[in-house]
């Protein structure tokens, strides 16, 4: 819990001090700032996921003993983290174009991460609570749920990384061709 505080810190510093309110950062400053916060929310989320296969058995009955504090650990850990992230949107770049495809993809990352989450949430409270003994017709459709949204929330991250990727490929190529043009 103390990372996520002192993440939540760092950030906020960061985008003051870079004046990223007022003046835009280069697209390789943009891009870091970018990956640092999903660096840090990307893998709280695989991690939830892999609690979840961890904890929950392939086959439930209404006698199956589950315990779920290390699902309910993971689940607060990346709901905060993700809400971190949403900090990113404000932050700005040189590059319209690279704002706007970032924010783009950032946007659609928050929102496929949120609708897991809560899909999580869901089925942790199912299993917490252990409605699961009285009524099991729920453990398949739950997982299968948690599944698709999982994979839904994987498709936005690795969409979200090829689009900053792109732009500091170009980045790169164009300081290359500056410094081509410079040596002639």
């Amino acid at each position: 819990m103390k990372r996520i505080f002192l993440f939540s810190l760092t950030l906020l510093a960061l985008l003051a001090l870079s004046g990223c309110f007022f003046v835009g950062n280069n697209t390789v400053e943009y891009h870091n700032m970018v990956v640092e916060g999903i660096n840090l929310s990307s893998p709280a989320i695989e991690i939830s996921a892999t609690t979840y296969i961890n904890t929950i058995p392939d086959v439930v009955t209404e006698t199956t003993e589950i315990d779920t504090s290390e699902m309910e650990s993971s689940y607060e850990n990346s709901s905060t983290l993700l809400e971190n992230v949403g900090l990113l949107l404000i932050v700005e770049s040189r590059d319209e174009d690279q704002q706007s495809a970032v924010r783009e993809e950032l946007t659609t990352y928050i929102s496929a991460a949120k609708l897991y989450l809560e899909a999580y949430a869901e089925t942790l409270e199912y299993y917490t609570s252990e409605t699961y003994k009285e009524d099991i017709s729920k453990v398949e459709t739950l997982d299968e749920n948690l599944h698709a949204n999982y994979n839904t929330f994987m498709e936005a991250n690795n969409d979200l990384v090829e689009t900053l990727d792109s732009y500091v490929d170009n980045e790169e190529e164009t300081v290359e061709e500056v410094e081509e043009t410079e040596e002639s």
